[in-house]
C-alpha cells in the first residue's frame, strides 16, 4: 500500500472519530435516579402531635384557716399514705404595738384598774346593806311571831333583806367583771408576736386525703397562711395521662378509644394507648409562626405496662401518633414519588431505561406511604423525588 492511499485512511478515520465524537456529546446522558418498588403490606394513617403527661387525680391541699404554718418537713417525690398529716397550723400571731396602741391600752388598764376599784366599794356597801337587813328581819320575825308587829310591816322588812341580798350579789357580779376587764387590758400590753410553743391542743393538724407522692410543694417556710391557700399538691405516679392540643381539622378524625402511639418519650420503645375523651370545645392558640389556629384538647391514657414508662412524670413532653386508618394488606409505594399533573396524581415509572409518566389513583396516606387504588402494579419500579429534568421518556440510571 502506498503512502498516500495510508494518508487517505488516516484522514478518514480521523474525520469519523471526531464525527463520532461530535455525535455522543449531543446525545442525551442518562439521569441517575433513586427507585422504589411497589410493594403491598400494612398502612396506617396517623396524626402526629405533641403532647404532655399530667395527674389524672391531683389533690391540692389548702390551709383550711387562716394560720401560722410551720416549716415543712416534707420534701417534693416523699412517698404518703392517705390520713398522713403532712401540715402543721398555729393559732396566728398577734402584731407588736406601736407607741399610740400602746399608750391607749395603758390608759385602758388604768381605767379598768379605777372601775376595779369602784366595784371592790360598791360590793362592800352593798354587803354591809344586806348584812343590816338580814339582822333586822331576824328580830322583827320574833316580834310578828308574838304579835306585836302586823304582818304588813314583817312583809315590807322581808322584801327590803332580799333586795338587798341580791343588790349584794350584782355588786359582787360587777367585781368580777371589773376583774376580767382589767385582765382584758393587761392582755393588750403583753406581747404575743414573739415566737413560741403553742399547746398542741390549739394546733390543726392537715392530713392528706389520699396515698401517693408529693408532686409539688407552694410554700416550704414557717409563716402565716390565709384560708384557702394552697399548701401542696399530692397525686398517685401510676395515675397519669396524656393531654394533646391538636388542630380541630384534625380531632374530627379522632373518637373515643382510637388507638395512640407515643414516641421520643425518652425512653426505650413505643407506648401504646387509647382516646379517652376528645373535649367539645375547641380554643385558639398562636403558633410559632404566629399564626393563629383552633385547637382542640384530646385526652388520652397509656395502656402500657406501668413499669415500661414508670420514668415518666408530670408535665412530661412525648409524642403522640393516633392512628385514624389503618390497613393490613395495601398496595402502597413512597409519599415522595407522587407530584400533580394537573389535577391528578402521577409517578415515573421505570421501564427498559426510560422514564414513563403514568397517572394514578392515589388513596390513604402518610408521612412516608401512600396507598394505590390503581395505575400500578406489585413490584414495578417507580423514580422517588423526580427532579425537575425528568420527563417522560426521558433516559435514566439507577443510582448505585
Amino acid at each position: 500500500m502506498d503512502i498516500a492511499l495510508r494518508r487517505k485512511l488516516f484522514v478518514i478515520l480521523l474525520i469519523a472519530a471526531v464525527v463520532g465524537a461530535t455525535v455522543y456529546g449531543f446525545f442525551p446522558k442518562a439521569v441517575d435516579v433513586d427507585l422504589a418498588s411497589v410493594t403491598r403490606g400494612p398502612l396506617q394513617v396517623t396524626i402526629e402531635e405533641e403532647g404532655r403527661t399530667r395527674l389524672k387525680e391531683r389533690f391540692v391541699i389548702t390551709a383550711p384557716i387562716a394560720g401560722y404554718m410551720e416549716r415543712l418537713r416534707a420534701k417534693v417525690g416523699d412517698p404518703v399514705e392517705k390520713g398522713q398529716r403532712v401540715v402543721v397550723l398555729e393559732p396566728l400571731r398577734s402584731p407588736a404595738l406601736d407607741p399610740r396602741s400602746r399608750a391607749e391600752a395603758e390608759a385602758v388598764l388604768t381605767a379598768a384598774e379605777a372601775a376595779l376599784s369602784a366595784a371592790v366599794e360598791k360590793e362592800s356597801a352593798a354587803a354591809a346593806d344586806a348584812d343590816y337587813a338580814g339582822k333586822r328581819l331576824e328580830r322583827l320575825k320574833n316580834l310578828y311571831a308574838k304579835g306585836s308587829i302586823a304582818k304588813d310591816q314583817y312583809d315590807q322588812i322581808e322584801a327590803e333583806a332580799k333586795k338587798a341580798r341580791a343588790i349584794a350579789q350584782a355588786a359582787k357580779a360587777g367585781v368580777d367583771v371589773a376583774r376580767s376587764d382589767r385582765e382584758r387590758a393587761k392582755t393588750l400590753l403583753r406581747n404575743y408576736s414573739a415566737p413560741g410553743k403553742t399547746a398542741s391542743s390549739n394546733k390543726v393538724y392537715v392530713a392528706t386525703p389520699t396515698g401517693g407522692s408529693i408532686f409539688r410543694i407552694y410554700r416550704e417556710s414557717e409563716g402565716p397562711v390565709n384560708v384557702g391557700e394552697p399548701l401542696l399538691d399530692i397525686g398517685n405516679i401510676k395515675n397519669l395521662e396524656v393531654r394533646v392540643e391538636v388542630l380541630s381539622s384534625d380531632a374530627v378524625k379522632i373518637k373515643p378509644g382510637t388507638a395512640v402511639f407515643f414516641k421520643r418519650w425518652g425512653g426505650q420503645g413505643t407506648l401504646e394507648g387509647t382516646v379517652r375523651i376528645v373535649e367539645p370545645a375547641g380554643f385558639t392558640k398562636i403558633s410559632s409562626l404566629g399564626v393563629e389556629e383552633q385547637r382542640v384538647l384530646v385526652i388520652a391514657d397509656i395502656t402500657s405496662p406501668v413499669q415500661m414508662w414508670r420514668e415518666l412524670g408530670d408535665g412530661y413532653r412525648l409524642e403522640a401518633h393516633f392512628v385514624v386508618w389503618e390497613g393490613k394488606n395495601v398496595l402502597q409505594i413512597p409519599t415522595s414519588a407522587l407530584f400533580r399533573s394537573g389535577k391528578d396524581w402521577a409517578v415515573f415509572v421505570a421501564a427498559k431505561g426510560n422514564a414513563v409518566k403514568r397517572l394514578i389513583e392515589a388513596g390513604q396516606r402518610n408521612s412516608s406511604m401512600t396507598e394505590i387504588i390503581s395505575g400500578l402494579q406489585e413490584n414495578e419500579k417507580i423514580i422517588v423525588h423526580p427532579a425537575d429534568e425528568i420527563k417522560d421518556g426521558t433516559w435514566i440510571s439507577p443510582r448505585k
